[in-house]
């Protein structure tokens, strides 16, 4: 039976905030030992609006070793499997609440009492004495990325997706490092059905 992700797995990991999870599927009726080329289908324009140029070079060079060190030569035109990346970024919103309501109480000190609620669930921490609901808190918005990825392996001849790997999680501020990069892009493709080569 040929199992292959659909859309429905873009939705079900963008509705999630937690650390950048991983998951891949491919059709379980394709012998893969059978291509022996790779090659990269053009850079969809819409992946520079969620990208550094930079980081998108990190992502394709960690692309072509991975598929290289599994015995795939790059061809630039043609080739047997062609692989695709697109890339989506959509903002969150998610909201922590605190009380001081006892601070002002001799022999009490403060009360801290986190309440974190976003697409990912809801979480309730507490520390240093209870305290009933009807106490006055201050609610904290935060605001933040997730970012997906999507990775297709299309067999050319037959123009169907024979692999599929997607990366999602919270985005960083900062500039995406190499090392960071490579590692991801390694990590999604563990569960390629074609073993590295021992060099």
């Amino acid at each position: 039976m040929k199992k292959i992700i659909l859309p429905i797995l873009l939705i079900t990991f963008l509705s999630s905030c937690n650390s950048w999870k991983f998951i891949s599927e491919y059709d379980h009726d394709t012998d893969f030992s059978k291509y022996k080329t790779f090659g990269l289908l053009s850079w969809d324009p819409v992946n520079d609006k969620e990208v550094s140029p930079q980081t998108k070079q990190y992502i394709l060079m960690s692309i072509k070793d991975e598929m290289e060190s599994r015995g795939y030569i790059y061809q630039k035109d043609n080739a047997a499997l062609q692989i695709s990346i697109f890339i989506v970024v959509q903002e969150e919103t998610s909201y922590s609440a605190y009380s001081n309501h006892y601070a002002g109480y001799s022999g009490y000190g403060s009360i801290g009492v986190g309440v974190g609620v976003g697409t990912g669930g809801t979480s309730v921490g507490v520390v240093g004495y209870g305290m009933p609901s009807m106490y006055p808190y201050t609610a904290v918005k935060h605001d933040y990325n997730i970012g997906t990825v999507v990775i297709d392996l299309l067999d050319h001849s037959k123009k169907k997706i024979v692999w599929q790997g997607v990366a999602t999680g919270r985005i960083a501020n900062e500039e995406a490092k190499e090392s960071n990069v490579k590692k991801d892009i390694e990590r999604l493709f563990q569960k390629l059905p074609v073993k590295k080569v021992k060099k």
